[in-house]
């Protein structure tokens, strides 16, 4: 009886914790789905993003953004940037869709894609260990430990 109570308090308690994560996570720590969605609350704060160039001239460019909302964001920036880079950014919300940049990391298109074209060789390796041990039974359509005999 002690266990279950235990166990019940422990689960009800991790629970809790999640709801409150999952509530204040906007407030805490948001992403830029929520701030353009809500951008007068952050008129004048840090944001920070990650962007592809599309465009720019001077030290005004056009970013995509990597991840959700994939939309288009003007940044003011103090680099020289070429159509396809990657920059990271942590700047000034000025208006709904710019931002000054205050501090930057670049990253050149194919250093960007070297990252992924380099964990390719990994593949046939880890495919060769799974299949060392394990393989698949086309009956009943699942994988299985291989038997040594």
């Amino acid at each position: 009886m002690k266990r279950a109570v235990i166990v019940l308090l422990s689960l009800l308690s991790l629970f809790s914790l999640m709801i409150y994560g999952s509530v204040e996570h906007d407030k805490k720590d948001p992403d830029m789905d929520y701030i353009l969605l809500h951008y007068k609350e952050f008129l004048g704060k840090e944001v920070h993003f990650s962007g592809k160039v599309l465009d720019g001239m001077g030290n005004e460019y056009e970013l995509k953004l990597i991840e959700a909302p994939y939309t288009k964001i003007n940044v003011t920036i103090n680099a020289t940037l070429k159509k396809g880079d990657i920059v990271e950014v942590l700047g000034i919300l000025d208006t709904q869709n710019h931002v000054t940049a205050k501090d930057y990391l670049v990253m050149k298109k194919w250093d960007y894609w070297l990252i992924f074209i380099r964990s390719l060789p990994a593949i046939p390796f880890v495919l060769y260990l799974f299949f060392k041990e394990w393989k698949f039974n086309v009956k009943k359509f699942r994988f299985e430990v291989k038997r040594n005999a």
